[in-house]
């Protein structure tokens, strides 16, 4: 305070007949370095017009004065100055006066008897009101503060170290739907996950402790349960003393802007899908071809059944699988990381090259037959290979060589430095190599450009390198390209092992699981698929009811109602949808367990957001799996 008195005067508007008091008051001021400024009033008018002109820091009075007393302009000041502190400096006033006056608005009171207290007192008085203002100004900025973050678009919000939230701006009432009073000290993975909190909150949390800080993308609820992708920006706050004190988060609803990228590369995979269809179909016709031979054969064999009866099976499954990869990569219905083994991926890219693209195109698979699994989206990888594969092809026009390629790579410091997305550790690499035009120099600066693309009008979206070049750094990995003009292209993309899943046992071929006696309603409305599912669940234990409609399996459940113990029933049927079936079935029996069998994961899960069934399987199905999950739904 001293400091900042010395670098302006205090201006002091003294109310005082007696010039030598004026006088003594000021030395005394002076000579304890405080550098002052006085007004000296005695009457009425005079204080009236002084305090009119404003801008002084404090005010002195004598108590009382031949033409005016001091209580009086105690008052005035307090009405047109209420923020000036007003001391009394009287030989006269009393306590009970004393006592009187600092109820009415005077901070303080000194006695001329005791003048050694009076520049104490106005120090005192002087900091009270720094104090204050500084006070108002903190408030103030706070204010603007919590009114700035309001007004910002993002979700922000803190918690305190046992996620309890502290704080939750407006723009996170707007995105999550609960108000601030609704979630203030819960706790965070109640309001955010709804009590189930995704294996990222426990990265983030790792993540605080060792840098203090987390960026990523988080999957959450609103208040009604709606999903919300966010991209979050986790801070640890810490005091003056270095301690952790709370948890900033910054969350920005991304959920629009992924529904949008999703749409785009479903794109990108049906343009793929127009590319391959004709070696799909091939491959399809080359699976079915011997079923449909196995059972003319069949028909007149006696010796050879079992050979042929593993060559039909091996022929549906593969069928039924390049179904489902068809769809599974039309639709990308896989948008959550799993544990990914590259090589199948890679080795099935290399028998579509083979049978899709042109014969004078040879297509070359090295694989590294202990390569280290990844986390990551199947669909998603397989697009990356696709769209650099394609880029391969039209890089060949003549024809050449395509070499696909696989092997572990551990990646120092050094390495990291020369590849900005890259991080020291253990990676699995996937090469794609042509012998075809090369890239130019001018065009290497923009193939990873979103809409750069050397294809003719109505020949493509573009080379694709722009979403794969996403798609792996949203794995954690990252890509290079080396290219020579007439010698061909090799991309390179790496994506982070996950070393530690993999396991030195050998698992062994589990049993399969039976029945004891329950009682299976199989609702179908293929008589095949009722024929084959009641055979194999006789087999192993089980009591089997059959309906070929939803109308059937009403009227069945209705008459046996405690007799059944559990309901397996298509989806896509007509007249009576599986959904429309099993609330009918929940409403005889609101107990009865309930298992969908579709070929289409996407349908399964918008009739989970209608109605609650205990499981799903997808059609096809073997025995394993229709025993497996009919086991695990009975057992719970």
């Amino acid at each position: 305070m001293k400091a900042l008195a010395e670098k302006k005067a205090v201006r002091v508007l003294h109310l005082e007949d007696n010039e030598n008091d004026r006088l003594l008051v000021e030395e005394m001021m002076r000579a304890d370095g405080l550098d002052c400024e006085f007004t000296a009033v005695q009457t009425r008018d005079a204080l009236e017009a002084s305090l009119h002109q404003g801008g002084f820091d404090l005010i002195l009075s004598d108590y009382s004065m031949p033409s005016f007393d001091g209580m009086s302009g105690l008052a005035m000041a307090h009405e047109m100055s209420p923020k000036t502190p007003f001391i009394f400096f009287s030989g006269t006033i009393g306590e009970e006066s004393a006592v009187n006056s600092l109820k009415k608005g005077a901070v303080d009171y000194v006695s001329k008897q005791r003048p050694h207290r009076l520049v104490p007192a106005i120090r005192q008085a002087l900091r009270n009101v720094a104090d204050h203002a500084l006070l108002q100004q903190t408030e103030q900025k706070n204010r603007e503060q919590a009114e700035l973050l309001d007004k910002a678009t993002d979700a922000i919000l803190v918690c305190d170290l046992s996620n309890r939230i502290v704080y939750w701006n407006e723009s996170a009432e707007r995105i999550y739907g609960w108000m601030k009073a609704e979630v203030i000290g819960k706790d965070m993975v109640e309001v955010l996950f709804h009590g189930k909190p995704p294996s990222q909150i426990q990265e983030m949390l790792q993540s605080m402790d060792d840098r203090g800080e987390w960026i990523g993308e988080l999957q959450e609820l609103t208040k009604d349960g709606k999903p919300l992708i966010v991209q979050g920006r986790a801070t640890l706050i810490r005091d003056e003393n270095r301690q952790p004190k709370s948890l900033l988060l910054i969350n920005t609803d991304i959920t629009e802007r992924k529904q949008l990228e999703e749409q785009f590369l479903r794109s990108q995979r049906l343009e793929s899908l127009g590319v391959l269809i004709s070696g799909i179909a091939h491959d399809l016709n080359n699976a079915l071809a011997p079923v449909l031979l196995g059972i003319d054969m069949l028909r007149g064999s006696h010796g050879e059944k079992e050979n042929i009866l593993k060559t039909m099976q091996s022929s549906a499954k593969r069928g039924a699988d390049m179904v489902k990869q068809v769809l599974a990569f039309a639709r990308g219905s896989d948008t959550h990381k799993t544990l990914v083994h590259v090589e199948p991926l890679v080795k099935e890219m290399g028998k579509i090259i083979t049978d899709t693209f042109p014969k004078n195109i040879d297509c070359q698979v090295k694989l590294n037959r202990e390569l280290w699994p990844v986390s990551g989206v199947p669909t998603q990888l397989y697009q990356v290979l696709m769209n650099l594969c394609v880029n391969a092809r039209d890089a060949m026009p003549e024809g050449g060589t395509l070499t696909l390629t696989t092997e572990n790579v551990c990646v120092d410091k050094d390495i990291a430095a020369n590849h900005p997305d890259a991080k020291p550790g253990n990676y699995v690499c996937v090469s794609v190599a042509d012998t075809g035009t090369g890239i130019s120099t001018e065009q290497m600066e923009k193939i990873f450009q979103p809409f750069f693309t050397t294809k003719a009008p109505g020949k493509g979206t573009g080379l694709g390198l722009s979403t794969s070049l996403g798609i792996i750094k949203h794995h954690g990995g990252f890509l290079t390209v080396h290219s020579e003009m007439g010698r061909g292209t090799q991309f390179k993309f790496y994506l982070p092992a996950v070393i530690e899943a993999l396991s030195t046992t050998t698992p062994q071929e589990p049993s399969l699981p039976t029945g004891n006696g329950e009682c299976i309603l199989v609702v179908d409305d293929e008589a095949i698929v009722l024929v084959i599912a009641r055979t194999a669940l006789e087999n192993y234990g089980y009591r089997v009811l059959t309906a070929a409609s939803g109308l059937e399996a009403i009227t069945c459940l209705a008459e046996k109602r405690n007799a059944v113990d559990l309901v397996i029933t298509d989806m896509l049927m007509p007249l009576m949808g599986g959904t429309a079936t099993a609330i009918a079935l929940r409403r005889i029996n609101p107990d009865i367990k309930i298992i969908f069998a579709s070929g289409s994961e996407k349908e399964a899960e918008e009739v989970r957001e209608r109605i609650k069934v205990d499981a799903f399987i997808s059609k096809p199905f073997t025995v394993e799996k229709l025993l497996t999950g009919l086991h695990k739904v009975l057992a719970n």
